[in-house]
């Protein structure tokens, strides 16, 4: 597989865009417009003998795309229209919240097929928007929190501040989890 490629974007468009790696041009479908000097994050099928490449940002976006085509009846084209409607943290929350309007306001994308999201992917989405949060979620889950409300507790905490250190997003998140199991 190829993980990612670096080179210079050449010719964009609202589905694809052609990115020049020392000489070569390769069409690379994404959900994005981009423009310049890129990394881009892979995902590489063979369809009736041709290479397709699609693209991405991060490879946390390319991550959640492979998860999105694993549902049944979910393909590329749903998959690529999530991604270009909503941001993949959206995505995920809406998963995780079973918010069936927040995913069917995707064009192509019906209540059946946000309901079959939800019930297919929902807890088994392993996304991180950054290694801090991933380190505060695995600190908390080591003193004993469900994963899934650890995510949520730091989560909460990295929306309301910005530029916390690991410390003081464990101890915020703790307190936010401990007001959470008061009210239980």
């Amino acid at each position: 597989m190829i993980d990612y490629l670096s080179g210079k974007v050449v010719y964009s468009t609202e589905n694809f865009f052609i990115l020049d790696i020392n000489g070569v041009g390769l069409k690379i479908i994404s959900p994005y417009k981009l423009e310049g000097e890129i990394k881009v994050f892979t995902k590489l099928f063979i369809k009736d003998e041709e290479l397709i490449l699609y693209g991405f940002k991060t490879r946390e976006e390319r991550d959640l795309f492979e998860k999105l085509i694993s549902v049944s009846g979910i393909g590329v084209k749903h998959a690529l229209s999530l991604l270009k409607s909503l941001s993949a943290e959206k995505i995920v929350k809406a998963i995780e919240d079973r918010d069936i309007t927040v995913l069917s306001s995707v064009p192509g994308i019906g209540k059946k097929t946000a309901q079959r999201l939800i019930f297919e992917l929902q807890g088994k989405i392993d996304f991180y928007e950054n290694e801090l949060l991933e380190d505060a979620v695995e600190a908390l889950v080591n003193l004993g929190f469900e994963k899934k409300d650890a995510v949520n507790a730091v989560r909460n905490i990295l929306k309301k501040e910005e530029g916390l250190d690991l410390k003081e997003i464990i101890r915020k998140s703790l307190i936010e989890l401990s007001k959470g199991a008061g009210e239980k």
